[in-house]
């Protein structure tokens, strides 16, 4: 009797350490769990922008036409329009590109029989017939709600009907092409000498319930008031705070949209504007434009904005190059300036009935970063 009154009390003690044992590790278990970073309700992400440029799917088949020439031999080919004897031609050749900048090239166009500069007065050259991409793959939005000859398919998304002819106008020419998720090189080269000195673009979500799926949730693309930080690599640093620039031109660059499946499409379009640095082009101006964010990995946002652009405003930005970038980046200034009238398609001049919008698509690379408002600033400083 004696001995199994304690066999009970010891099973009673082993009972209880079982019990308290489990209640312990569910105990570190539901701890566990919630230390597990997770999205709470009306919580924002913020990021840095690593790069901005044209949204590219160049593909080897996109230009049957060929390539368009290099600045090589865009220089052949106006010494041989102006007539020179092809002993002379190869005895400049064998200086390019030094001589491509003694030639007079910035003097080359004519009006009333005079040279006049063909980078402000591009009709004062003849159209080279610049080759425009063929391709049916590419980025960006259906802007018009058709379907044509002249559009896209989506890789992403698998949308028909995308409207994004720039890509048609920088398609075949090499330093504007790039594969999938790619930096174009002389885009990649611009974005990297301005952005120490340029304050730093920004991109916040906000009233984000999951980053999975979400039926009402805001993103605005601001800039800051100071430039990015670099790594040791030269690239972005991650995690760090930048203050709001306030500036109310790029207050309508907020939108409202879904999560879906950890992408963000916006839903409503709107005018979008940034400022951009005269190195590059001085301002970015789309009319209904529309966002596209990939929110899967939490440390690497990537996305595309696209609308209607002013082309004349991306001549501009390439005019203002003039010889130094027909040299660098082997594209004929004035062909630009033929190949975005002839291919813009919105807008058109109520007077000219000419198109004044192309549509384009902007392709965003960022990681994150933390940011303050300048209310919030003043704030804690009081």
């Amino acid at each position: 009797m004696a001995m199994e009154l304690v066999k009970t009390k010891s099973l009673n003690k082993a009972h209880r350490f079982v019990r308290t044992l489990t209640l312990l590790v569910a105990g570190l278990a539901a701890a566990v769990f919630i230390s597990v970073p997770a999205v709470h309700a009306s919580e924002s992400r913020a990021y840095v922008v690593k790069w901005f440029h044209y949204a590219n799917y160049s593909q080897d088949s996109d230009c049957p036409e060929g390539i368009n020439p290099n600045a090589e031999g865009l220089f052949r080919r106006i010494l041989e329009e102006r007539g020179t004897p092809s002993a002379e031609i190869e005895k400049q050749m064998e200086d390019f590109p030094y001589s491509m900048y003694l030639a007079g090239l910035g003097s080359r166009g004519v009006i009333d029989g005079k040279p006049a500069n063909p980078y402000l007065n591009p009709t004062s050259t003849k159209d080279p017939m610049l080759h425009l991409g063929q391709g049916k793959t590419g980025y960006g939005f259906n802007l018009d709600g058709k379907d044509t000859e002249e559009d896209f398919v989506d890789p992403d998304t698998g949308e028909n009907g995308v409207d994004n002819q720039f890509f048609r106008v920088a398609g075949c020419t090499n330093q504007l092409r790039s594969a999938p998720g790619e930096v174009p090189t002389f885009p990649e080269i611009q974005w990297d000498m301005m952005r120490d000195h340029t304050p730093a673009w920004l991109i916040e979500f906000f009233d984000i319930d999951s980053l999975d799926n979400d039926d009402d949730v805001g993103v605005r693309v601001v800039r800051a008031k100071e430039p990015i930080r670099r790594n040791g690599m030269g690239l972005p640093q991650s995690d760090m705070t930048y203050t709001v620039d306030p500036d109310p031109r790029m207050a309508k660059n907020i939108a409202r949209g879904k999560i879906e499946n950890g992408v963000f499409v916006s839903e409503a379009p709107i005018d979008f504007f940034m400022v951009g640095e005269a190195f590059g082009q001085a301002e970015y101006a789309m009319r209904e434009a529309r966002y596209r964010f990939n929110l899967k990995d939490e440390r690497h946002l990537t996305g595309i904005v696209g609308g209607y652009h002013n082309w004349r405003t991306i001549y501009v930005s390439w005019a203002l190059g003039g010889l130094t970038y027909e040299v660098n980046a082997s594209f004929d200034i004035p062909g630009l300036y033929y190949a975005l009238r002839k291919t813009a398609d919105a807008y058109p001049d109520p007077e000219t009935g000419e198109n004044t919008h192309i549509s384009t698509a902007y392709w965003f690379d960022a990681v994150p970063a933390f940011i303050q408002h300048a209310a919030e600033q003043t704030a804690q400083a009081k």
